[in-house]
C-alpha cells in the first residue's frame, strides 16, 4: 500500500535539509549594490528531485549579505499531510538559506549541479521585486497552497520576476503555445526512472493534465523556466524592452555536476510480466484440461490467481478509492472528474479476500459459504461489462483526458484477469 502512496509523493517533495526554516536572512537596505540571481538546480536522482529545484540569490557584498530564497519548504510531519494532499490542500511556505550552506548541500549531500543567471534588472525593478520578498515574508504571507504544476517551486519566482517587470514576461509568454507536450507527458519524461511511478501517475492524472501547455505555464519546471527567461530582453522603468541586453546576464555554473541518465522499464510493461503472464498461464491451462474432458481446477492454478489478485486488488482499489476521492470530496485540479473510475473501482479492494484465501491459504473459490463462486462470478462478470464502456468512452472524444496507454495495456489486463476470475469459477472444484 505504502508503494502507491509514494507514486503520490514523488512530485510533491522538494529537499529542504540544505535549506533551514529558521534561518531568516538580512535584507540589503540599499539596492545599488544588489544582485540578484536565479539558482536553477539540476534534475537529481531521486523521485522527489526529478523536476528540478529553484531558488533566488539575493546578493550585496557592500552589506556582507548573500542568501537564497525558495518555496520548497513544507511539514511532512503534519499527520494531515496526505488527506491534505487528495482534497488538493498542501500548505507549502517560504524558506531561506545561506548561499553557502545551500550549495553546499546540494553538492556534497545530493550531488546536484546548480547554474546561476543574474537577472539585469533597474533598480526601481529590483526594488519592486524586493518589496514583494518582504511582504511574502510577514507571518501571514509566508504559507501558501502547492501544486506540483501550478504553485510551485518555479512559479512563484516566475511570478516575481513578472511583477518585478510590470507584466512584462506573462504578456511576452502567455499566448505562446507549446503544441508537442503536456503536463502528463512530463510526468511520464522525468519519473520515467521509476516504473511504479510513472505508470500510477498515468492512471491518477485526469484530463487537466493534458490540455495545450503556453509557455508561461511550462515554466513550472525549472530548466524551462530558466531556458524561457534566457529568450527575454531586459527591460526599462517605461516598460521598454532593453536592446541587445537580456534578461538573464552574468551565467555560471556554481556546481557543475551532470545529470543522471538512464529509464527504468516501462511500468505497463513491468505489470504485464507480474499480472499479465501468470493470467495467461492459467488460462492456457483450463483451457487445455477442458479439451481433456476435465472441468476440476488445479490447486497450482487458484493460489497463483490469489497471488496475483494480491497485486491487483491493492493496484485496483486503490486507485478507485483514489479517484472515488477525486469525484466526491476533492479541490485537486489533477484528481477530481477522472474517467479511470470505470476501470479502477473502489470496491476493487474485495480482491484482496481471494488473494488472501487462494494464494496465501490454499483455498478455493468454494471454500466458504461467504466465498460462494456466484458472488465472484458476479462481481467479474459486471466488470466485464463496464471495462468496454469505458473504452468506448475514452476512445469517442467525448472526454479531453489522455487514456491512450490504459486503453493499449491495462483494458486488454483487466479484461484477461476477470474472464480468468469467471473461468476459475465456473469451472469446478479444485484439486491437487
Amino acid at each position: 500500500m505504502i508503494v502507491y502512496i509514494i507514486i503520490f509523493l514523488s512530485l510533491l517533495l522538494t529537499p529542504v535539509s540544505g535549506q533551514s526554516s529558521e534561518y531568516l536572512p538580512t535584507m540589503p537596505t540599499e539596492l545599488n549594490s544588489t544582485r540578484i540571481s536565479l539558482l536553477t538546480v539540476n534534475d537529481g536522482v531521486e523521485l522527489y528531485t526529478r523536476f528540478g529545484h529553484t531558488m533566488l540569490r539575493i546578493q550585496d557584498s557592500a552589506e556582507d549579505i548573500d542568501f537564497v530564497i525558495h518555496w520548497g519548504q513544507f511539514d511532512f510531519s503534519d499527520p494531515l499531510f496526505i488527506p491534505k494532499f487528495f482534497q488538493g490542500i498542501l500548505i507549502y511556505s517560504m524558506g531561506f538559506a545561506p548561499t553557502k550552506r545551500a550549495v553546499s548541500y546540494y553538492r556534497k549531500t545530493e550531488f546536484r549541479g546548480i547554474v546561476e543567471d543574474e537577472f539585469a534588472l533597474t533598480l526601481s525593478q529590483k526594488k519592486r521585486l524586493m518589496d514583494k520578498v518582504k511582504e511574502n515574508m510577514k507571518p501571514e504571507n509566508i504559507f501558501y497552497p502547492y501544486q506540483y504544476f501550478r504553485n510551485n517551486c518555479a512559479t512563484i519566482p516566475r511570478d516575481y520576476i513578472d511583477y518585478a517587470l510590470s507584466g512584462a514576461l506573462k504578456a511576452s509568454m502567455e499566448d505562446v503555445v507549446v503544441p508537442t507536450i503536456t503536463y502528463r507527458d512530463y510526468a511520464r519524461q522525468n519519473l520515467g526512472t521509476n516504473s511504479l511511478v510513472a505508470w500510477g501517475l498515468d492512471a491518477i492524472f485526469n484530463g487537466d493534465t493534458d490540455r495545450p501547455l503556453r509557455r508561461w505555464d511550462e515554466m513550472f519546471y525549472p530548466k524551462k523556466l530558466r531556458e524561457h527567461l534566457s529568450t527575454m530582453s531586459s527591460y526599462n522603468d517605461l516598460g521598454l524592452p532593453v536592446a541587445a541586453q537580456g534578461l538573464l546576464i552574468n551565467n555560471h555554473m556554481l556546481i557543475d555536476i551532470p545529470e543522471p541518465e538512464g529509464q527504468a522499464m516501462d511500468g505497463y510493461l513491468l505489470t504485464w510480466l507480474v499480472a499479465g503472464i501468470p493470467l495467461f498461464a492459467i488460462l492456457i491451462s483450463l483451457f487445455l484440461r477442458r479439451l481433456e474432458g476435465k472441468r476440476i481446477v488445479l490447486r497450482w492454478q487458484n493460489r497463483v490467481f490469489g497471488l496475483v489478485s494480491l497485486w491487483w486488488g491493492m493496484t485496483a482499489g486503490f486507485f478507485g478509492l483514489t479517484h472515488f476521492w477525486g469525484w466526491a470530496f476533492s479541490q485537486h485540479s489533477d484528481l477530481y472528474h477522472n474517467l479511470n473510475i470505470l476501470l479502477f473501482w473502489p470496491i476493487d479492494f474485495l480482491l484482496l479476500s481471494p488473494a488472501v484465501l487462494l494464494g496465501i491459504l490454499g483455498g478455493d473459490f468454494g471454500h466458504e459459504n461467504w466465498f460462494k463462486r456466484k458472488y465472484w462470478r458476479k462481481f467479474a462478470t459486471v466488470h466485464l461489462y463496464i471495462i468496454p464502456v469505458y473504452a468506448v468512452i475514452a476512445c469517442s472524444g467525448l472526454v479531453e483526458q489522455n487514456t491512450s496507454r490504459l486503453i493499449i495495456y491495462m483494458v486488454p489486463l483487466s479484461l484477461l484477469y476477470y474472464f480468468v476470475m469467471v473461468r476459475l469459477t465456473w469451472q469446478g472444484d479444485s484439486a491437487t
